[in-house]
């Protein structure tokens, strides 16, 4: 168990590397709006922890998970239309997310991706096991359930298990994922990055990361921009690139609806 461990460990060591770079440059804005912050305590009080989140909250990022579920009541969809670059062919691929709050302490995250003729519907839970007062920071364990649709006989459910997290303001938000596959020995994660820029306008940026037993690692780098163009609606355009030797795709374009509404 031991030799296991130590293996996992092993694996996930470059990815922790590559994903901290990304990070220490949304703690250090994050640091600079936090001493601002305790200025504001007497306002948060008055809004309720339940009404600053929901109206302060930044858009989320593209593809990583958000550190937290949203509350009972909201619901975000993302579908990402993606034209994919490899060897010279042009492919079309997808990306659908919804999100939503059970409870207070549990979400629920459904999605699909891949191509039309090989798609996988991705099935996560959040647990909440710690939130600051203002509701904008948490960590949260989670398991997850991947089913292949596609048409290899080989194909079988992965179960993957995991952790995420939040630091944010009404500036910036970091968030950050990373799962593991027992079955596969294989970890994968991601980071990003959103910075707002004005009431309309905020800036994406992501890293994501892949490593499996045998393997070299794949990273990718995403950057973009999330325009609102109306109250619940917004609309992203992003870029993805491979930043390592070992990859799925040359490149990608990112065109994503994201829709944002409470009952």
């Amino acid at each position: 168990m031991k030799k296991y461990i130590n293996t996992v460990r092993k694996r996930l060591s470059f990815s922790f590397a590559s994903l901290i770079l990304l990070g220490i440059s949304s703690f250090s804005a994050y640091s600079q709006q936090m001493s601002k912050m305790s200025m504001d305590t007497p306002v948060i009080k008055q809004m309720g922890v339940k009404d600053m989140q929901n109206d302060e909250m930044l858009p989320m990022p593209f593809f990583t998970h958000m550190g937290m579920p949203l509350n009972v009541g909201s619901y975000n969809l993302r579908a990402a239309f993606l034209p994919t670059q490899n060897d010279g062919k042009t492919n079309a691929e997808y990306d659908i997310q919804f999100m939503t709050g059970l409870s207070k302490v549990v979400g629920l995250h459904i999605g699909a991706k891949g191509t039309f003729d090989n798609p996988t519907l991705e099935v996560m839970t959040q647990f909440l096991v710690w939130k600051s007062k203002n509701g904008m920071n948490g960590f949260s364990p989670l398991i997850e359930f991947e089913f292949p649709l596609g048409k290899d006989p080989k194909r079988r459910v992965y179960t993957l298990v995991g952790f995420s997290t939040t630091f944010s303001n009404s500036h910036v938000a970091f968030n950050q994922v990373l799962h593991y596959s027992p079955l596969e020995d294989l970890a994968e994660g991601s980071m990003s990055v959103v910075v707002k820029v004005s009431n309309r306008i905020f800036l994406v940026s992501e890293i994501l990361g892949v490593t499996e037993k045998g393997v070299n690692p794949i990273f990718n780098l995403l950057g973009g921009i999330k325009i609102k163009v109306y109250k619940n609606l917004l609309v992203g355009l992003g870029y993805q690139h491979p930043i390592t030797t070992n990859r799925d795709f040359s490149s990608q374009y990112i065109v994503q609806p994201d829709l944002f509404w409470k009952r």
